[in-house]
């Protein structure tokens, strides 16, 4: 997927609707990695102010929870690609630092600090894992922490099935919701496990969430996928949010209502001596 296209939907379609988010994905998942860290004791055994790197920091969700945990301690640094999510992320963090940039050059920002925490959540479908990961450690203090987050290919299986369908495929010229070909994701826990430990991380805590998902109609499924950012740059490719009066019948008709689920790893890892 081209960097600038990916950047245009974040800044004119994605980041106007982020904290609406539909479903609740994003927060419980948040929600989850912190709890992770707070398990952890972090912050207990951490001195001083805590220096964290927020990768793909959205619209600043994350260090919410972070500064509720530990209030001002919290020195916060992030980079997106979308100087939105960044506008955003400054009503609820006004002390960032921030970078625009392509999260696979997360190493070439802030050179003049290492982390206590770096996080790097819902990437890793645009950034491959073993390129994330050397660079992570790059940055992190000894022993300091990679909190991750980022969906499997196991994700949608209900719609990924339903993506080959002959009546979608005809519907937009031969295309489909082909999620398999499009993304960097991990294929499951044991591949994240495997490429934290070979860049000398030990997992300290993981959980696979699969979060039900529940469609209504086509409308429903927009909120979440295309305004939502969960598969923005499928649903353009085959033109589904441009979908006329009789496509949207014939969808609402042969596949809607849809039940299906996401499949995300959750992990906190610390850097290790090797």
């Amino acid at each position: 997927m081209m960097t600038d296209t990916i950047q245009r939907q974040y800044n004119e379609v994605i980041a106007s609707h982020y904290d609406l988010d539909p479903q609740s994905v994003t927060g419980d998942t948040l929600d989850r990695a912190a709890a992770q860290i707070r398990k952890q004791q972090i912050f207990e055994d951490t001195q001083g102010r805590v220096k964290v790197y927020d990768v793909g920091m959205g619209t600043g969700m994350f260090f919410t929870r972070l500064r509720a945990m530990a209030g001002d301690r919290i020195v916060p640094f992030g980079l997106d690609l979308s100087q939105k999510m960044i506008e955003c992320a400054y009503q609820k963090i006004p002390d960032l630092a921030d970078a625009v940039d392509n999260a696979a050059n997360l190493d070439a920002h802030f050179r003049e600090h290492a982390f206590d925490l770096i996080s790097t959540h819902f990437i890793s479908g645009f950034v491959p894992l073993d390129v994330l990961a050397p660079k992570v450690a790059s940055r992190l203090e000894e022993g300091g922490y990679w909190s991750y987050l980022g969906a499997t290919k196991d994700a949608y299986p209900r719609l990924q099935a339903k993506a080959e369908s002959k009546v979608l495929r005809w519907m937009f010229g031969g295309q489909s919701l082909d999620i398999d070909d499009m993304v960097h994701s991990p294929k499951d826990r044991q591949e994240v496990f495997d490429v934290m430990e070979r860049n000398g991380f030990v997992v300290r805590q993981c959980e696979t969430f699969q979060p039900r998902l529940r469609f209504r109609d086509l409308d429903e499924f927009l909120e979440f996928a295309y305004y939502g950012g969960w598969l923005t740059p499928f649903i353009e490719a085959i033109g589904l949010h441009k979908a006329g009066a009789m496509a949207r019948f014939v969808l609402n008709r042969f596949f809607f209502p849809m039940d299906d689920n996401h499949s995300i790893e959750i992990h906190l890892a610390q850097k290790v001596a090797r």
